[in-house]
């Protein structure tokens, strides 16, 4: 029988499929709603030394609008732009925007390839309603302006209970969060029974709030993607799956 592991993810790209010879398979499962919200047109009006993407919706939600990808390139016009990632530096440059600094997989990590001093800086953080305050906080405290712009907000979808069977059945040889709103998400709609069986199911995480989420809830054993993209994590699971899967007959 074909391995199987699951993904959990809160909107946004699709996680890619193995080949047809990969020997698992991938059961994805979206978390989350994305709805676009209205950032306010003063965001963009003071000049700004720095912006820092942190994630693909809020580069799409964000130069995909004309008028505000006007207003946003005017005020970043002697600036430079931070990406979080390889997927979102690709997702500005697929849309004219070249980032001058591409960090690791998790916000902070742009602070390791920034100034200790920012005085005078105003930096503009373009993001989520549910997004974590570290970065803004880390900025703050080397002197810098943190202008936060708020452009859309994630609602859970409802709990899947034919997705909660599966788990507490033990239907999947590893499982994989993409974000922490994915990996709260199913905590907070899994059943005890399915909650048991994830805590002894291998995880996968790209970044490490996700994965202090997972080891707060007991996960036995969490691995990071070597990359902090999807097709890292992929590479991960189809690992932890053919370690799981029966020899052949």
């Amino acid at each position: 029988m074909t391995s199987r592991v699951l993904v959990v993810r809160s909107g946004g790209t699709p996680f890619p499929r193995p080949g047809p010879d990969a020997g698992f398979d991938v059961v994805e499962k979206v978390s989350h709603s994305i709805f676009p919200l209205h950032a306010a047109p003063a965001d963009f009006k003071q000049p700004a030394e720095l912006a820092v993407f942190t994630s693909q919706i809020a580069v799409r939600i964000l130069l995909d609008d004309p008028a505000r990808a006007l207003r946003f390139r005017g005020c970043l016009a002697e600036g430079r732009v931070a990406a979080v990632g390889d997927a979102t530096a690709e997702a500005l440059r697929r849309r004219g925007v070249e980032p001058a600094i591409v960090a690791a997989g998790y916000g902070a990590s742009v602070l390791d390839m920034l100034p200790a001093e920012l005085d005078g800086w105003r930096v503009i953080l373009p993001r989520g309603a549910d997004a974590t305050e570290e970065l803004a906080e880390g900025l703050r405290r080397r002197g810098a302006r943190v202008a936060p712009v708020v452009l859309y907000r994630k609602d859970p979808v409802a709990q899947d209970v034919d997705l909660d069977a599966d788990i507490a059945a033990g239907g999947f040889s590893a499982f994989c969060t993409t974000s922490p709103a994915a990996a709260r998400w199913l905590f907070e709609t899994s059943s005890e029974a399915a909650t048991r069986r994830l805590r002894a199911t291998p995880a996968v995480v790209l970044g490490r709030s996700t994965r202090r989420y997972l080891d707060s809830h007991g996960i036995a054993r969490v691995a990071a993607a070597r990359e902090p993209n999807f097709a890292s994590a992929l590479g991960e699971l189809g690992g932890l799956a053919l370690a799981a899967a029966p020899p052949p007959a």
